[in-house]
């Protein structure tokens, strides 16, 4: 339902203990206590209006991009960034949902088979990012992510956030002030790099037009760069070799003038790199951590001579089952691979091909950096 301003502000400094009256031109008449009436910077008593025709004598301007209007968000302080809620969910054909696990899961150089079964409580964070992608443009946004924290399989949220909240009851917990105040600080931290490393993909993803018209951009003036400061260095051999009669030092200035030539084309080169380069910017803003019963499938993961025994989770907040995770990016894409040293579930491009050896590495167990070739 849609809702005027005078009604937000009215129903914002209600909650916050003030009075408030709507008259028939539209102003309110607020008393406020003084602890409001101090953060928004107004007296006790107070007239707002919303239409600036409107404002006169002790009438304070409330409309939007106002002062006042800037200053509301002071009464909210941390409240809404982070919550608890139960997730009530309906009751599930478990025979039938284990009898669709080969067809959900696969992996391209391993084998599984299927264990056992139990239901547990499982707890989710529904985690809410603001991106800001700079470059010659800046772009921004609302990245909507669910975690399972069993096993950090994250899940971008594109229609399900809104009918995810609206199935939710929340349970009234004290927030303690810290961005994981209801989850343990080391459990947080590995949530959030998880999801920070996700996020960059998915935001990436989002911004695909942008970034291949960055490239394209990069590659029009790199081409521009290239080609004036080639005509310059053609025009300078010519003119070297008409030198070649005349006196020495006018052949060695021009050949300086070709060192300075290159020199000034890499910084040009190097300035648009910088120019069109992508920096994403990625911070929470809120977090909802939603706590229900899970069915949880254990298979046991078998690569080799080891085997290893994963958790796989039919999420009923979205009703399918949880992806397997990628225990590198987090992100994953391609199949599935499990690594030799830790049997570490990669996806295709965490379980890349050193271009030096040809060696399959686990990005997982070594980063960056070959084993083998160590590069």
């Amino acid at each position: 339902m849609n809702r005027t301003l005078p009604e937000i502000f009215s129903d914002i400094l209600t909650y916050n203990g003030s009075l408030v009256e709507q008259t028939d031109d539209g102003a309110l008449e607020v008393i406020a206590p003084q602890h409001v009436s101090g953060l928004l910077g107004i007296s006790e008593h107070a007239r707002l209006c919303f239409s600036y025709d409107a404002v006169g004598g002790d009438a304070i301007y409330a409309s939007y991009g106002s002062d006042l209007f800037k200053a509301l968000a002071g009464l909210f302080e941390d409240r809404g960034r982070c919550s608890v809620a139960r997730f009530e969910a309906s009751p599930l054909n478990i025979r039938k949902l284990i009898k669709t696990i080969p067809g959900e899961f696969s992996f391209s150089n391993a084998i599984f088979r299927f264990n056992r079964t139990e239901i547990k409580d499982v707890r989710y964070l529904m985690l809410y990012l603001k991106y800001t992608a700079l470059s010659d443009e800046k772009h921004e946004g609302i990245l909507p992510v669910l975690i399972n924290c069993m096993t950090m399989s994250i899940m971008h949220l594109t229609k399900d956030a809104d009918e995810i909240m609206e199935g939710l009851k929340v349970i009234n917990v004290p927030y303690s002030g810290a961005p994981t105040g209801f989850i343990n600080e080391q459990e947080g931290i590995k949530l959030y790099k998880s999801a920070y490393s996700a996020a960059d993909q998915m935001i990436r993803g989002r911004l695909k037009d942008f970034i291949r018209s960055l490239e394209r951009r990069l590659n029009r003036d790199t081409k521009r760069v290239y080609e004036y400061y080639e005509t310059l260095r053609e025009e300078t051999l010519r003119a070297i070799e008409r030198k070649r009669e005349g006196p020495e030092d006018g052949a060695d200035k021009l050949r300086d003038k070709l060192n300075v030539i290159e020199t000034e084309r890499k910084w040009k080169i190097q300035d648009l790199i910088a120019k069109y380069a992508l920096n994403v910017q990625i911070e929470p803003v809120a977090a909802v951590a939603i706590e229900t019963q899970v069915p949880v499938f254990w298979i046991s993961i078998k690569r080799r001579l080891a085997s290893r025994e994963f958790p796989v989770t039919y999420n009923p907040v979205v009703r399918q089952f949880d992806d397997l995770p990628c225990e590198s990016c987090f992100y994953p894409r391609g199949h599935y691979y499990v690594c030799d040293d830790n049997l570490h579930i990669v996806c295709n491009s965490c379980f890349s091909v050193c271009s030096l050896c040809g060696k399959r590495y686990c990005k997982a167990c070594y980063k960056d950096i070959c084993p083998k070739c160590k590069r």
